[in-house]
């Protein structure tokens, strides 16, 4: 008798569990990421492009859990208008660079308010950053990276509306780090002060600080509005935005807009 009541109460949750769950989803995204980046670690310039962007994310929303998944990633080159062959140091800066980014997050939030005005949502996110960028002409620094992991808050505004007779939903997001770490390259650009002796690998982990708000401002807003198409599924039109810097060995910023098309397959 004990083994059937186990077996039943585990079979009650189970489907309490299963009821929770609203809709979920699985997303393939594309669109362009004009993005700048300045890191003086290697030179002044300021470099600017819109290379492609993709995304994979999956969303599972219960009646008060938001669970997200995305893979984020865009590559393509950066160029600098500052760069002209017949000005002094010109030999140093490079004109075209080739920037690859990536972006691996989850997050769980919880429902904090629900209203006709749209649901507030509040809770943590794990994010795993990785910005290479690559340039020739800077010899053995030609490998410039920004590595990052952080454990994030994230705050959500989710409201639904109808436009032409579809049901519609608009979703503001923010992103702030709160504890995490860094890792930048301790090189510097200029060939003539490079250690010809010492690979990129061997100083891949040199330099790992612990970051946080305070020295790592990163501030994200992810924003979208979704509309139904047959089929239970959705197309997203997505717009995100988003800076961060960093000082230690030198300060490096970067500024990003995308936008993009996000198709999603419900998957219940």
């Amino acid at each position: 008798m004990k083994k059937i009541a186990l077996v039943f109460a585990f079979s009650l949750y189970f489907h309490a569990i299963l009821a929770q769950e609203k809709e979920g989803y699985w997303g393939l995204a594309v669109g362009l990421r004009s993005q700048t980046v300045q890191d003086q670690l290697i030179t002044r310039s300021r470099y600017t492009g819109a290379p492609i962007y993709f995304m994979i994310n999956h969303e599972r929303q219960k009646t008060r859990k938001l669970s997200n998944f995305q893979f984020e990633g865009s590559v393509g080159p950066l160029k600098t208008r500052e760069f002209e062959l017949g000005k002094s140091l010109g030999r140093y800066k490079q004109p075209q660079i080739t920037s690859y980014w990536n972006e691996i997050s989850y997050s769980s939030l919880f429902l904090l308010r629900e209203s006709d005005l749209g649901n507030w949502w509040l809770g943590p996110s794990l994010s795993n950053l990785i910005h290479v960028r690559f340039a020739p002409r800077w010899d053995n620094s030609s490998i410039n990276y920004d590595f990052t992991g952080n454990l994030q808050a994230a705050f959500q505004h989710r409201r639904s509306f109808k436009f032409v007779g579809k049901n519609m939903i608009a979703n503001i997001r923010m992103n702030l780090p709160l504890i995490g770490y860094i890792t930048r390259p301790i090189y510097a650009g200029v060939p003539d002060f490079l250690d010809q002796e010492r690979g990129f690998e061997s100083q891949l982990f040199e330099n790992t600080s612990i970051s946080w708000l305070g020295n790592f401002p990163r501030i994200q807003f992810d924003n979208f509005v979704a509309f139904p198409i047959a089929g239970g599924n959705k197309i997203q039109l997505i717009y995100n935005w988003e800076y961060y810097s960093f000082q230690d060995p030198n300060p490096v910023q970067t500024a990003s807009h995308t936008v993009g098309i996000n198709f999603l397959m419900r998957t219940k």
